[in-house]
């Protein structure tokens, strides 16, 4: 064998192994690339601040989010001419509050997702979350080369993590939520702008798509470690 059959039976072999990456070894990569499991987790409260527009109906709002590990979590939108939406989560409780339908408790489905969706260390326990994850290939994601995961928690269908390949962020999340309006809604999820907060890296911009629209969540403040206090998280007031 020459030493250039050699070379690229070594080069294929070595994109094979790339391309092949195991669930666990692109989950432990983005585990890093935000700041590795010991950093992540010495924080437990997080304040956020920003701004959150729907482009469809050229509406523009702030919103701020508490949340405290390990599973505390409010989140309050302020749409002038609309009213004050809210979302808490406090352990096995849930409440959703708007101007239409006032203050309403979860159902348990409802708390299961939304914990999901918001665990305080979702990033290092991703493994913990979905027990059971496959690899599902490879995408093109706002022309970033991803790789694919099939995620499936506990209870429910399948979800999938798409994760840059090259930097090892979560880049799209997508799954779908039963609601009692509209039944069953696909919901597309991007995560863009990391930046550093504190040596971790976060997400700034967050943008959700349904069929009916979509939603894009700018924050211009990320605060670690800040102190919040308990009753941040009891249920609305009507």
């Amino acid at each position: 064998m020459s030493y250039r059959q050699w070379w690229l039976i070594a080069l294929i072999t070595t994109a094979s192994a790339l391309a092949q990456s195991t669930p666990d070894q692109i989950v432990d990569k983005f585990t890093e690339a935000v700041g590795g499991r010991a950093a992540y987790e010495k924080v437990t409260t997080r304040t956020m601040k920003g701004e959150v527009t729907i482009p469809d109906d050229n509406t523009t709002g702030t919103l701020e989010v508490y949340a405290k590990a390990p599973d505390r979590y409010r989140e309050t939108t302020d749409f002038p001419g609309y009213g004050v939406v809210e979302m808490v989560l406090a352990g096995d409780k849930g409440w959703k509050k708007d101007p239409d339908a006032g203050v309403n408790s979860m159902s348990r489905t409802d708390i299961t997702s939304n914990q999901r969706d918001h665990a305080f260390y979702m990033a290092t326990r991703l493994k913990e979350l979905f027990p059971k994850m496959e690899a599902a290939g490879t995408a093109d994601v706002e022309g970033h080369s991803t790789n694919v995961i099939s995620a499936t928690p506990a209870s429910g269908p399948a979800e999938k993590l798409y994760f840059d390949a090259a930097s090892g962020f979560l880049v799209k999340h997508d799954f779908e939520r039963i609601t009692l309006e509209d039944g069953i809604v696909q919901y597309e999820v991007l995560y863009r702008d990391y930046r550093d907060v504190d040596g971790l890296k976060l997400p700034f911009t967050i943008e959700q798509r349904t069929p009916d629209g979509s939603m894009i969540v700018k924050f211009a403040e990320i605060k670690n470690n800040a102190e919040v206090a308990d009753d941040r998280f009891q249920k609305p007031e009507k």
